[in-house]
């Protein structure tokens, strides 16, 4: 079975139709499980369409950047299925101003709010699913998303740096899980045109037409362009795999295309 944070919208939910279209329960764990309503990405619920697949799924709402909340997650997971064999977190996200976005602008609530999304609820969540992984067997994914470089302008500046803690973090915790057969790897996703991005591009200047001419392949990503390197992470095609980082961008990282 998995548990995906961030689940209820966007990536989170592509990961989590996919995890169960090959087979697997899912809890769906999100900050907010109506997002996907909001975004216009859900009818009903995450949980609903996981059942029409053909899957259990459980939801939990909570703040995961609280341990709290990242302890209920993986209660409901153990609660529900008696165990917890893939954990991807996705939770997170560029959720502030990105006009005060620079290192030497960015406020102290702003500072917060980044490193509490993106790296707390990655940190909480490992740390609660280490004790009750599958072991051997067990596949942890973390997404880093622009872990590995920032943007042309200094911008997203903290929200890179949160990444990049995420991505020194998976590298940590693969080797000290490693002899339990737990595998950790992160997958670094570049600007995918999810709900929110669409909804949001032009406020917030992402997702726009004339980026697409600066990725390598031409366009800006979809959530459905990225549930394969999770399949590969998750399934034994990684059997063999630790402690990597995956780019999944169509290019950007190589050019600085953001």
């Amino acid at each position: 079975m998995a548990l995906v944070t961030g689940s209820a919208a966007g990536m989170g939910r592509a990961y989590a139709h996919h995890l169960a279209k090959l087979g697997a329960d899912i809890v769906i764990a999100d900050i907010n499980l109506e997002s996907g309503k909001g975004w216009g990405e859900v009818e009903e619920s995450v949980e609903a369409e996981i059942r029409a697949i053909g899957r259990s799924a459980v939801s939990v709402q909570g703040d995961l950047s609280t341990r709290d909340a990242a302890k209920a997650a993986v209660g409901a997971a153990i609660d529900s299925f008696g165990r917890l064999d893939i954990l991807v977190n996705n939770a997170g996200g560029a959720i502030t101003p990105p006009e005060r976005s620079t290192l030497t602008q960015s406020p102290d609530e702003d500072t917060k709010k980044l490193m509490d999304a993106n790296f707390y609820s990655t940190f909480y969540m490992c740390q609660e699913a280490a004790p009750v992984i599958t072991k051997p067997g067990g596949s942890i994914i973390n997404i880093a998303t622009f872990g590995l470089f920032g943007s042309k302008n200094g911008s997203y500046a903290i929200y890179v740096a949160a990444k990049a803690a995420v991505v020194s973090m998976t590298e940590s915790l693969a080797v000290e899980l490693g002899p339990d057969g737990v595998r950790v790897n992160a997958v670094a996703p570049g600007l995918i045109r999810t709900g929110r991005v669409i909804a949001t591009a032009k406020a917030r200047g992402i997702g726009t037409g004339d980026q697409d001419e600066k990725v390598p392949l031409r366009r800006l990503g979809t959530p459905d362009d990225m549930v394969g390197a999770i399949e590969f992470f998750a399934t034994d095609l990684s059997r063999y795999v630790t402690g990597e980082l995956l780019s999944v961008d169509g290019g950007a990282h190589r050019v600085s295309a953001i």
